[in-house]
Order: structure tokens, then sequence, then C-alpha cells
């Protein structure tokens, strides 16, 4: 229930800081590198460890390679759908009138990651899910108000997609999901690396070195380690 809440209250976080944060699409930016770096850092200090280190007598490290790379190729195929919202991307005439197929693959998208929550070892997988989707929220929540003058469209909208990874910890708790738990923490991992990367990469316009983003980045970096120290040591 606790991870539910947790999982729900970072859309009504994004929802809020898109009211301020959006007016200035450079803060906007820094907030999505910092995301992305965090989110990489919780992959690479955290998830990847855990996922590698618990081979079962079903799965070596090379088959679990295999289900992170899927992971990669699952992440690939849902952003052709979303249009790349998970990392920052949605371009809309405001004429037009919301593609509901951007937020099926986004819905999608959000219910895979929350499955890997249920059976986690520590809530780092959690936290990495929270800090990435608010900038996603933020995104998702602006595009509505462009392209829906509806507040009840937009409330529903907002309400599914904070639903999301709460419907995908309950699938990984209570379903047979739960017997596949450590493929698809691999599964997620690729998906983590994906989304991390290129969001890294395109904050990085032009190859020009850019202070505040190198900062964004570092601090996403530091925040992670602190956040996998504390896991640590609290055991």
């Amino acid at each position: 229930m606790k991870e539910s809440l947790i999982l729900i209250s970072s859309v009504l976080i994004g929802v809020l800081f898109s009211r301020i944060l959006l007016k200035n699409k450079h803060n906007s930016k820094l907030l999505l590198t910092f995301s992305g770096a965090y989110f990489l850092a919780m992959t690479v200090l955290e998830i990847l460890p855990q996922v590698y280190g618990h081979p079962s007598e079903n799965h070596n490290h090379h088959s679990i390679g295999l289900f992170v790379l899927l992971g990669v190729v699952v992440q690939y195929i849902l952003e052709t759908i979303s249009k790349g919202v998970e990392h920052g991307h949605i371009h809309l005439h405001k004429k037009e009138q919301f593609p509901f197929g951007i937020f099926g693959g986004l819905f999608l998208h959000s219910i895979i990651e929350g499955i890997p929550v249920a059976n986690a070892e520590s809530h780092n997988f959690m936290w990495a899910i929270f800090v990435h989707n608010i900038p996603v929220s933020m995104i998702l929540f602006s595009a509505l108000c462009q392209h829906t003058e509806s507040n009840a469209k937009r409330f529903l909208f907002m309400t599914l997609f904070a639903l999301a990874a709460p419907m995908g910890y309950f699938l990984g708790k209570h379903t047979i999901i739960s017997n596949y738990s450590l493929e698809m923490s691999a599964i997620v991992s690729g998906i983590f690396l994906h989304i991390s990367t290129v969001i890294l990469f395109e904050s990085n316009e032009g190859h020009k070195f850019n202070l505040k983003k190198f900062g964004s980045i570092l601090v996403g970096f530091i925040l992670a380690y602190l956040t996998v120290s504390m896991h640590v040591h609290s055991h």
C-alpha cells in the first residue's frame, strides 16, 4: 500500500510542477536531465547488481543479460507508440486532438515498470520510478492542457496514469507474474538503461559542455549513491 501511494504521489508532484517549471523550458530540461542521471545511477549501482547477483537454477549471467537486452528492445517498441514521452519528447500541434496512442504507450510502460517493485529487495526500484515519473507527468499534463479544454478529461487521464505503476505492482505481487520476478527485474533494468541514456545523450545538445546540465547529472549521481548507501547501512 505504501509503495502504491508513493508512486501515485510522484504523478501529483509532476502535475504541480508542470504549472511552475514548464513555463521555463530550461528548468524543465534540467529536471529531466537530473532524473535521467538518477535513473541511470540507480540502475548501475543497485538494480543491475541485484539482477546479476541472483542467477537462479534456470538462469545464468548470460541468460539474465538476454532479458536485460529484451528490456531495451521492449522500450524501443513502446516509445514508437508513446512518441518518446518517457524521455521528454512530445511534439504535437495545438490544434491536434490529443493522440490516445501516446497515452496508451505511456500507460503500458508505467505498468511494466511497476511490476518489479513488488518483489524488489529494497525500495530503490520504487524511488527510481518515483523520480522519473515527475518530469514525465509534467510533460503529459502539459500536453493534455494544450489539447483538451475539459478538466474532467485531464483528471481522468492523469488519474489513470497515476494508477498504472500501482497496477503493475499488484500484478507483480498477486498474479502468476510473481513467479518471474527475476526476469521482470532484468527486463525493466533494460528499459531503465534505454531511457536514462537517451535522456542524457539528448540533453547534450551540440556536444557542448553545459555547466548547469553537468551539475544536474552530478547531483543525480550523488543522490542515487546516497540512496543506495542508506539502504546498505540500514542492513
